[in-house]
């Protein structure tokens, strides 16, 4: 009989490490705009900046998940830790001696966004290892809900600590990520199954993630159809924040609103486990598009704040869900020699969805207003929708070995 998940010593160790670590990125991810905004006035330049953070996540997710399933792991984990701790570090450092520039917070930015890469990559194929496959879906839910709960947190902490003082949201980044490093090195257990072979070429062993994937049609169809979707939240988010906007809310009452997705993430994080183990993947998928199908149009004409809350709160408590379910499938069917060059390929398209959806949004919402832009993404919605239950694959569901 397995341990029980909470008294698994490893897996405890490595959530606790990177609940710390993700609630600091949190932190420093608001205050980057923030110090670029104080240091320059510029919100283009604020603009750049994060365009530099997240572009690693377009560029460096295929060759980073080929080298996961490479090296050592838990190496190459810590290695990332003590990289984003020296980088971002030197962020204080330099404001302390009055040689903080512009450029240097591009780099710093630059270099965690492709730790954050890597270290993902690494994370994701560390947990099918640490915990045995009946405990998947419990082990997702606890990253899921860590994963909320930081978005939720992070905000207004990064806020408060900005208003001590400009590099103290950077700080306590750097103080984070020691913590992350403290606990992968108290951690026993290999992050990796035996390897057995020489690597190939590392342009061959991309092609072989994306082979398998491609075989693989129910993972194939959900991993593109998650894609579009979060493009279309891109748009539902400026749509809420246009909407309340021109209804005179104030920037406080828009933070809260949009504290519904946390809220509601939180919840499904915390049920998803339990509806992984009982509802079958393909049903939660094709449920959860539905209801994002019958919600998305509302974003852009509820005007009672509590509605709104509650209608995005179950927007992202159905998206929880959904993440734990597939990604319990994700795991039970992928080879542990390939889960970080499968997932890199997922992350890819996941998140080189975010800007095409941002650019969408903007155009939408100022062309047509943010109640149009909103019946827009629901219709877009309703594409995903069709096509994805009307696919096979879907309908039938992941075929797990025996």
């Amino acid at each position: 009989m397995a341990t029980p998940l909470r008294k698994n010593r490893d897996f405890q160790l490595l959530w606790a490490g990177q609940a710390i670590s993700v609630l600091g990125s949190r932190v420093s991810q608001i205050a980057y705009p923030l110090l670029v905004l104080a240091m320059t006035g510029s919100a283009a330049t604020a603009g750049i900046v994060g365009f530099v953070g997240t572009l690693p996540y377009i560029l460096f997710q295929l060759p980073a998940g080929a080298m996961m399933d490479r090296v050592n792991r838990r190496r190459l984990m810590i290695a990332c830790d003590l990289i984003r701790l020296t980088a971002l570090g030197s962020i204080p450092v330099a404001a302390l001696l009055g040689g903080l520039t512009i450029v240097q917070v591009v780099i710093v930015a630059f270099i965690e966004g492709t730790m954050f890469v890597v270290f993902r990559l690494g994370e994701v194929s560390a947990v099918r290892i640490v915990v045995p496959p009946e405990q998947y879906p419990a082990a997702l839910s606890q990253n899921e809900a860590r994963l909320r709960a930081a978005t939720l947190l992070g905000n207004p902490i990064g806020g408060f600590l900005f208003d001590v003082g400009r590099t103290a949201p950077f700080l306590a980044d750097a103080l984070s990520y020691v913590i992350s490093l403290a606990t992968l090195l108290l951690i026993r257990t290999p992050f990796e199954e035996a390897r057995t072979g020489q690597s190939q070429p590392m342009l061959k062993e991309i092609q072989e993630g994306i082979r398998w994937l491609w075989g693989q049609p129910y993972i194939l169809i959900v991993n593109l159809a998650a894609s579009v979707t979060n493009a279309f939240f891109q748009v539902v988010i400026l749509v809420v924040i246009v909407a309340e906007r021109d209804r005179g809310a104030s920037a406080s009452l828009i933070g809260l609103v949009l504290a519904g997705f946390g809220i509601g993430g939180v919840i499904g994080s915390l049920t998803g486990g339990w509806l992984s183990q009982r509802v079958r993947s393909n049903l939660v998928v094709i449920t959860t598009l539905w209801l994002w199908v019958a919600m998305t149009p509302l974003v852009g004409v509820v005007g009672n704040p509590i509605l709104l809350v509650a209608l995005l709160g179950t927007l992202a408590m159905v998206g929880a869900i959904w993440n734990i379910s597939v990604g319990t499938i994700y795991m039970r069917l992928i080879p542990d020699r390939l889960i970080a060059r499968v997932s890199s390929v997922g992350s890819l398209t996941a998140f080189g969805a975010l800007p095409l959806g941002a650019l969408a949004g903007g155009l939408l919402v100022q062309a047509f207003g943010p109640a149009t832009a909103g019946l827009i993404a629901g219709a877009g919605m309703l594409v995903v929708a069709a096509l994805t239950t009307a696919a096979p694959s879907v309908r039938r569901g992941p075929v797990l070995a025996p």
